[in-house]
């Protein structure tokens, strides 16, 4: 269907596939609208097993597709050589059931899959090909329908006789199970070389899927597989997999315990018996007792000492009474435990609650302001609670209040992060913005740097973390450092030599936030949706707790008994405000969040971020048609053959044809580029630093701007991305929001790094205007001569008059108006396609802090033979 060409794609200096439907074909109406469909349906697939789309000119003459060039041969050729080995076809398999995975998470049923649409790359990496006859959704059949091979019609018979599932071939609705089974006959035919339903004529193909099994595989398949395999042939669906996600992760698992699975499998085979002598009775039980015994043993040693027994865990509310509670810390007596929360959305307060009672007290005054903290701790004695807050202005830092309540004293400057000895004789802190470890010893006394540091801090990010052993002789550090992603760092105390632990933490998505266990050796910390133990010791960690939400926050008791951890049940909604008043209007909705959007210049489409399906991936939505699908998946983004860890901010080019979006790798972040047709995301600056932030287009659609760190400071950059030409410095610019290009090209609006102020600089970073404001997010008019801020201070819509710099005010906004990011820098706002609405995440809120019985560290091989 078509002639396929290898091109040149100039643009970004690649070889792609040119796929063009010549005008013989055009002019079928079939044809062309197959033609049409493999674009569409394939260009919403971003998967590294599924042949990436990059560019579709369906209303050009001749249309075309540009897509993956993909090297190597098709699975058919493989096949046509002899079966496979039982590893290299489990490893194929997974790889399509992966790539089948993301299209049916996507709503997406290839309803085609064979030999020939499967291609092996000479890395023997896999990609189906060929959605020409993949559909969206189904319908059930009508009676009248004629089922001919060929048609796409619901009811019909579509797909390739030799692997259609039963349904298919019956004519009957399909859904994701049908590929499953077509996996299930591509598994059977590179596992015993020849098709699982081949007969004389398609329609005996046919009859045979419905009616017959497939003969025996005459070799020896491992039994995991051939359990894989009889379930994907199950003749009714009810009986495949429930998801095709299982399916994959099955396979994978499989694959890469290939060796230990078939040798469990091959030793608890029988061996051929071989003659024995008779043996006393007496001593033959005397024998079964000993190996009784011995096995009994072996079981109780080798059992995984990390192992989490689950039964053993109790959860017990603490304390749910707001909306938002969190940053719990267990006072050093046991008795208390203190944290953070809100009674409004708009004041953050410090809260104290006994570990034995139901109701919290605040303890925070109007002296100082509370800021959100990396983490709160007590005095040793726990008389006093060290926090950070502000005193208006620039001057924050850590502060001391009695745990009873009274007036705070500030004890740091421009701490990030704190901890004190045991003995509460010194003070450790990560100061900002010079990143050091600084220390007070005594406390009160003239801080100092910690001497010798065993590493340069010349740039870092996230929220580093510091926290002293029960022990006392011992200090964690962990900090972000761009290039080289999450470190810790163990400091002697008193101060020596120290060195870097948990290597294999740097890619992580945060800075582990360590919480220590009595014994100074494990640790707990949260990542994603899990709490973790770590071990120094063999400098391991694992998941002791796993949950469908978010994970964080935990506080160990001074005996290590019990956790205090923050179930994070709270999402984002995408609301539409109007600028002139009315009711607001829910874009998007549901327990998932969604955040971090923007509307295309047409009005028509809306690009965001959102963790449907788990991930933060970015997805497009039709505003007018209502539909939704997956434009890049974490997956989909690639930097050194590692995959990206969250997606953040993308922003639509002004032709609506291009998408910018933030990927979040293990040593950085960088900024790529992709077509709303879909496709593979392309590195658009070519940045050194490895730390770019908040891209946004010039109307012209030839200049990316952007924030890059370096070294400490932010400064606003320039780019003409994928030229490969270096980016151009505009200024030191900072702020919470996504900088906005004006549509007359004139202005750039951003904020000053030093005061937080909404400015406009000139494109060539040479002019700059003060318009006031705050960090909230900001829209220009369709016209650009109004800018819209969403303020945060003072919840309210503003409209700057670009001309004058006048403010005036719109609107007010509740506290549940206020605009919400998960992510920093990453506050965004976007126009509405007529002009009258802003379109702005904003926070549901719902944080609770629960405690955690029952969770040990794992026991010693003499501790393990007792019950």
């Amino acid at each position: 269907m078509g002639e396929v060409y290898k091109a040149q794609d100039t643009r970004v200096g690649r070889h792609v596939a040119l796929k063009l439907l010549p005008e013989s074909l055009a002019s079928d109406t079939d044809r062309r609208r197959r033609f049409e469909q493999e674009a569409r349906l394939a260009a919403a697939l971003n998967h590294p097993n599924i042949m990436a789309i990059y560019d579709v000119g369906l209303d050009a003459h001749p249309p075309y597709i540009v897509a993956e060039l993909v090297p190597g041969e098709s699975l058919r050729a493989v096949i046509d050589r002899g079966p496979l080995p039982a590893r290299r076809a489990a490893d194929i398999a997974a790889q399509i059931g992966s790539g089948l995975a993301a299209a049916h998470a996507a709503g997406i049923v290839h309803r085609d899959l064979k030999p020939e649409n499967i291609m092996i790359a000479p890395d023997g990496a896999v990609k189906i090909l060929d959605f020409g006859v993949a559909r969206m959704q189904t319908k059930a059949a009508t009676a009248d329908q004629t089922a001919t091979i060929g048609q796409t019609a619901a009811g019909a018979v579509v797909g390739t006789a030799a692997y259609m599932s039963p349904e298919q071939a019956r004519a009957e609705d399909v859904d994701y199970r049908s590929d499953q089974f077509s996996l299930g006959v591509v598994l059977y035919e590179m596992l015993s070389g020849r098709q699982a339903f081949a007969r004389p004529s398609a329609v005996q193909s046919m009859s045979a899927i419905v009616e017959d099994d497939p003969p025996p595989i005459e070799r020896p398949v491992p039994a995991q597989l051939r359990w894989i395999l009889e379930r994907c042939l199950a003749k009714e669906r009810e009986t495949r997999y429930e998801s095709t996600r299982d399916l994959a992760r099955e396979l994978a698992q499989l694959r890469d315990r290939y060796t230990e699975l078939t040798a469990a499998t091959s030793s608890s085979q029988a061996a051929v018996a071989r003659p024995r002598r008779r043996v006393p009775v007496h001593t033959v039980g005397v024998g079964l007792i000993a190996a009784a015994i011995i096995a009994w043993c072996a079981a109780r040693l080798l059992t995984n000492p990390r192992a989490v027994d689950i039964s053993q865990y109790q959860f017990t509310p603490f304390a749910t009474a707001l909306n938002e509670q969190f940053a719990p810390a267990w006072s050093p007596d046991g008795k208390s435990i203190a944290f953070l929360g809100r009674r409004s959305p708009s004041k953050l307060e410090l809260f104290v609650q006994p570990a034995n009672a139901p109701t919290a007290v605040v303890i925070s005054g109007s002296d100082a302001d509370v800021y959100q903290a990396n983490g709160l701790f007590w005095s040793p004695d726990s008389r006093s609670i060290f926090y950070r807050c502000s005193f208006g202005g620039n001057q924050w830092g850590l502060c001391r209040i009695p745990a009873s309540g009274g007036a705070s004293a500030l004890v740091q400057l421009h701490e990030i992060a704190g901890t004190i000895s045991p003995d509460g004789q010194s003070l450790a802190t990560f100061t900002y913005p010079e990143g050091k470890v600084l220390i007070q010893h005594p406390v009160g006394s003239a801080a100092q740097p910690y001497d010798p540091m065993p590493l340069k801090i010349e740039s870092y990010y996230n929220s580093p973390w510091l926290s002293f052993s029960p022990d006392g002789r011992s200090i964690i550090l962990g900090v972000a450092l761009t290039g080289r992603g999450e470190t810790s760092w163990l400091l002697p105390w008193p101060p020596a030599r120290g060195r870097r632990v948990f290597p294999q933490t740097s890619d992580l998505h945060n800075t582990p936030q360590w919480r220590w266990l009595p014994d100074s050796r494990h640790m707990i910390f949260s990542e994603a949706a899990a709490l973790y133990m770590a071990d120094l010791a063999s400098q391991t960690y694992w998941p002791v707790l796993a949950q469908d939400h978010s994970a964080g926050g935990p506080s160990i008791s001074p005996d290590g008994s019990r956790i205090a951890y923050v179930p994070n049940l709270s999402h984002a909604d995408l609301v539409a405000v109007p600028l002139g008043g009315g009711p607001v209007n829910d874009l998007l909705t549901s327990t998932r969040t969604y955040q971090m959007a923007d509307v295309s210049p047409n009005g028509q489409q809306i690009v965001y971020v959102t963790n449907l399906r788990g991930a933060a991936d970015v997805w497009i939505s039709s505003l007018a048609e209502g539909w939704q699908r997956p434009l890049v998946s974490v997956g989909d983004v690639k930097l050194g053959g590692d995959s990206a860890q969250f997606l953040m901010t993308p922003v639509f080019s002004r032709d609506g044809r291009r998408v910018a979006v933030v990927a979040k790798m293990a040593s950085g972040t960088r900024i790529f580029t992709v077509f709303t047709s879909g496709g593979t995301p392309v590195e658009a600056t070519g940045d050194k630093h490895g730390f770019e932030m908040t891209p946004a287009w010039s109307p012209d659609g030839n200049w990316l701007v952007y924030r890059s760190l370096q070294g400490l400071k932010s400064k606003m950059m320039k780019v003409r991305p994928g030229s490969g030409e270096p980016p151009v410095e505009l200024g030191e610019y900072s702020g919470s929001a996504v900088p906005a290009w004006s549509p007359t090209g004139e202005w750039i609006a951003c904020h000053r790094s030093r005061d937080g102020k909404l400015v406009l600089v000139s494109p060539d970073g040479q002019t700059v205007r003060a318009l006031g404001g705050d960090e909230g997010p900001v829209a220009w008019s369709r016209d650009g001569k109004k800018l819209y801020q969403v303020q945060m201070s003072a919840a309210a819509l503003i409209e700057f008059d670009v001309a004058s710099g006048q403010a005036l005010k719109l609107r007010d906004l509740t506290d549940d108006l206020r605009p919400y990011s998960s992510m920093s820098p990453g506050l965004m706002a976007a126009l509405t396609g007529d002009g009258k609405s802003l379109v702005y995440a904003v926070n549901r809120p719902r944080q609770e802090i629960w405690m955690l019985d029952g969770v040990q560290t794992p026991r010693p091989w003499y501790r393990r033979l007792l019950p």
